[in-house]
């Protein structure tokens, strides 16, 4: 056998010891890979304790019956005394179909569960201000042209004077992108300086980020704080619809509307609404537990819940009112909408 033929097939031996050896490696990285994405999509549940499991399979809240209001969504909480709450809302109905600027109502309750309607044109359709320590109201949204963040205060918590500049610079923004800024809630802490939680999307997922205004600024100048501030707490990271609540005992909640990323509603049926509560002051929440489900409102064909808001009463009892896609082969599209609630 000549030397040359005898390093021909060394280096043969060679090459195929090496793809070998190559395919060993691969092999052991896609299963390493797979186990990753599956510790991945556990991760929730590998987090929680038992206790907190329980939460998560039992509701916090019960079903009121009925429904407050019909053809209804988007409900917006327009002031609250002791013994009222007004609630403004966008009402649904086909007659109003081509006349969007008649579709605003307002609506009054004692009890929160029975509505009396108001006279819309009496009532400005803006969120309730916040009131700080030095007794300023202020009241802030969101302007694209401006991109950012705005406000209007008052002295009395009627006549509102439209601040100059912006209180919080959205990157990215000067456009209506809900991607970059979309439902927002706010409230002040215990030290007299704001917080603001607002929506955005990452990856694809629906976050809620947080940015703060310290007390020497009296609610004028925010400052990003982090992102992503509830990440992990549940299986499907899409945290809709931020609603922040603090109580007359000082507890702050949060809630949100959890959906998958599958086909929306009425293709698929989705919704649920989670709680978290805040140990300090408002810098992090932990899950609460599961307050209510677009399936436990068996007296309806619900397919989903959206834009839920937090309502305490005198009483201490707290409620939820959201917008429900219910069922109705009679309406465009075989479903409306009905303004729901459920209580604790």
């Amino acid at each position: 056998m000549s030397k040359t033929f005898f390093r021909l097939i060394l280096v043969c031996v060679v090459l195929l010891l090496a793809l070998l050896l190559v395919s060993a490696w691969w092999s052991v990285r896609s299963a390493e890979t797979v186990t990753k994405s599956e510790e991945s999509q556990a991760l929730s549940e590998q987090k929680q304790t038992p206790e907190q499991k329980e939460t998560l399979d039992e509701n916090l809240f019960e079903v009121d019956p009925g429904v407050r209001a019909s053809f209804a969504s988007n409900p917006l909480v327009l002031a609250q005394t002791d013994e009222t709450l007004t609630l403004a809302y966008e009402y649904r109905s086909e007659e109003l179909k081509n006349a969007p600027q008649d579709r605003v109502l307002v609506m009054t309750t004692q009890d929160g569960l029975t509505f009396e309607q108001e006279d819309p044109d009496e009532w400005k359709h803006v969120p309730q201000p916040i009131r700080l320590p030095d007794g300023t109201y202020r009241r802030y949204f969101y302007n694209p042209q401006e991109g950012g963040l705005q406000s209007e205060s008052s002295s009395d918590g009627v006549t509102f004077t439209l601040d100059d500049g912006l209180r919080y610079q959205v990157s990215g923004a000067k456009t209506n992108d809900p991607n970059i800024y979309g439902v927002s809630t706010q409230f002040v802490d215990a030290q007299g300086g704001v917080v603001l939680l607002y929506n955005s999307t990452i990856d694809n997922e629906i976050v809620v980020n947080r940015a703060y205004a310290s007390p020497e600024t009296h609610g004028m100048t925010f400052v990003f704080d982090r992102s992503d501030i509830l990440a992990d707490t549940l299986r499907e990271p899409h945290y809709a619809d931020p609603h922040a609540l603090v109580r007359k005992n000082g507890e702050i909640w949060l809630i949100i509307m959890n959906q998958s990323r599958t086909r929306h509603p009425p293709a698929s049926r989705e919704g649920i609404v989670y709680g978290y509560v805040s140990h300090d002051d408002g810098k992090t929440f932990d899950l609460e537990g599961r307050l209510i489900d677009w399936d436990d409102y068996g007296e309806f064909d619900v397919y989903s819940l959206n834009d839920p808001k937090l309502v305490e009463f005198s009483d201490g009892t707290l409620r939820i009112y959201m917008a429900a896609m219910v069922k109705d082969e009679e309406e465009e599209g075989g479903y409306r909408w009905d303004l729901v609630s459920a209580s604790r």
